[in-house]
């Protein structure tokens, strides 16, 4: 029976780096992420003599590209002209039509996909470096659960605000909620009743894979551009620049989404890749 404390840790540590996020906490979230991320890095199921060595070092590189791209995140973070208050609608508009602060910015939402695309390329070839037999499971798993999986997160993500707005009342919500997670949960545990770990696989993957199409669409959007005095446009930017002075439940989301699908996806595929007497 495998220890509960390594269970324990990642809840613990994952809780401090979403809570962290939540509430803009650079170092709560470093923190709590690294811990994540190195405790899976040498995790039993990761690190056993079944899992070949090949399969650990991918793992392993992945997860170091998740560390790197967190570094990258939190450091724009930490080196915001603001500090811990609030900057002004005029203080903002200033910010995104500097041309040296665009470029930063856009360096950094360059290298911020460049290594969750490259953490999930050696996962993608950890994965498929899996027995043929195993592998075919995940095919079969990955339509099905992929699919919902997106519509699940989809779902959650316009909780906080558009379906209040659409359903009408907290209660609806409420309601909606638990049918939707709770459907998703019913397919998920059937699915892997039915193929074992591979739908885990299958999850994790779809995960991080929409974390780096985000990352990879913000650095497109970010790209520098030359400044202009046209009323309109700078009517545009005070427009589209808001300021946030809550809890900032988008990078929450998107930090439980990181670390859920990081998880998800080694410990399945450490599981997938050992011999079949271990699997059993």
């Amino acid at each position: 029976m495998p220890s509960a404390k390594p269970l324990l840790l990642l809840l613990g540590a994952a809780l401090l780096a979403v809570v962290g996020a939540l509430f803009g906490s650079p170092w709560a979230t470093g923190a709590g992420g690294v811990v994540v991320l190195g405790v899976l890095a040498v995790h039993p199921a990761v690190t056993g003599p079944a899992v070949p060595r090949s399969t650990r070092l991918l793992l392993q590189g992945g997860l170091l590209l998740l560390t790197f791209a967190g570094v990258v995140e939190l450091w724009g973070w930490a080196a915001s002209p603001f500090g811990d208050a609030p900057p002004s609608a005029s203080e903002l508009i200033a910010l995104v039509t500097d041309p040296v602060r665009q470029r930063t910015r856009f360096l950094r939402q360059l290298a911020l996909a460049g290594c969750l695309i490259l953490a999930c390329a050696c996962l993608g070839v950890a994965i498929g470096r899996l027995p043929r037999d195993r592998l075919r499971r995940i095919g079969r798993a990955a339509p099905a659960v992929g699919a919902l999986t997106l519509v699940t997160l989809a779902f959650v993500a316009l909780l906080p605000s558009g379906l209040t707005a659409l359903l009408g009342s907290f209660t609806n919500v409420a309601v909606a909620a638990l049918l939707v997670l709770g459907g998703y949960a019913w397919v998920v545990s059937r699915a892997v009743r039915r193929h074992g770990a591979a739908p885990i696989a299958a999850i994790g993957a779809t995960l991080l894979a929409t974390v780096a199409w985000l990352a990879a669409n913000d650095a497109r959007r970010s790209r520098p551009e030359p400044h202009s005095s046209d009323v309109f446009q700078q009517t545009g930017v005070s427009v589209s620049v808001a300021v946030e002075t809550g809890p900032d439940v988008e990078t929450a989301l998107a930090v439980a989404v990181l670390l859920f699908g990081a998880a998800l996806t080694v410990l399945a595929c450490a599981r997938l890749s050992t011999t079949p007497s271990e699997t059993r």
